[in-house]
């Protein structure tokens, strides 16, 4: 957009060059002023990311302190307590559980974003993570929905490159999205396989199933479907935001394929250590 050519002569030859000269001036311009925009807008951004972390991270405190007080408090006072107090304390203790993991997630999706959040990418086993999380998912989502969650991983799994904690939260998220919409008599399994670049994980239910129309925006955070939103299911639509974005940030990729009434299929891919 900086070249100009030499204007020579008075003819009509000097006019177009005259014309071609001042068109790319004003694209010169033109771009110069979306460049300008477009630092702005990346700065706001990365203000309000640095804003929803820090204000995050400052919630986590009084919210811990809360419930650690709550808590002491019931099993203190447990035979003294009216029986409808009681009842209203153990609510208010679930709703207090549930906003102190919508505020972690809201702090890790904003350390991501802003590029502040601290991976150990080192060679994990990922099949003794997967039985870990699956045994620790398998009861409860037995006894509250009569969902059985099953795990297949091969014998001689190679190690993936990931960080573990990071990635246990991403199996966390997708079994209880997984039993989550899945109907009473179903199953969630994951399944793990390899090839010679990555390890995969995929987990796969006999749910509901996903809309076309709403696979390209199940990734947005703070998103919920229709049958989500109509069922009155608990959730901020954050879960698979963060698996997205902590997945990427493992340099892994994350895909899910959906058919109506049939089920889903998360699948996650990570580099092969």
């Amino acid at each position: 957009y900086e070249t100009r050519v030499d204007v020579v002569g008075e003819d009509e030859v000097a006019q177009l060059q005259v014309d071609f000269n001042a068109m790319a001036a004003d694209l010169e311009g033109a771009m110069g002023d979306l460049q300008r925009e477009r630092d702005r807008v990346a700065a706001l951004l990365q203000n309000q990311r640095e804003l929803v972390a820090s204000v995050s991270h400052e919630l986590r405190t009084p919210v811990t302190t809360v419930r650690g007080y709550l808590e002491s408090g019931r099993k203190s006072w447990a035979a003294q307590l009216p029986e409808g107090l009681a009842r209203d304390l153990e609510v208010v203790e679930n709703e207090i559980v549930r906003l102190q993991a919508l505020i972690d997630d809201l702090f890790t999706l904003a350390r991501a974003e802003a590029g502040g959040l601290q991976l150990m990418i080192r060679p994990t086993d990922v099949g003794a993570l997967i039985a870990r999380r699956v045994e620790a998912a398998a009861a409860l989502a037995w006894q509250s929905g009569r969902v059985e969650v099953v795990a297949d991983v091969p014998d001689g799994l190679p190690q993936a490159l990931a960080d573990e904690a990071r990635l246990e939260q991403v199996l966390t998220n997708l079994l209880r999205n997984a039993i989550q919409h899945t109907l009473p008599g179903g199953i969630v399994a994951v399944m793990a396989t390899a090839d010679e670049a990555t390890v995969s994980i995929e987990v796969r239910d006999t749910g509901e199933g996903i809309p076309a129309q709403d696979l390209s925006r199940i990734w947005e955070r703070f998103y919920r479907g229709p049958a989500a939103r109509q069922g009155g299911q608990a959730g901020a639509g954050l879960g698979l935001a963060l698996v997205r974005d902590l997945t990427e940030a493992m340099d892994g990729q994350v895909e899910v394929e959906s058919q109506l009434g049939l089920g889903s299929c998360f699948t996650v891919r990570l580099p092969r250590a």
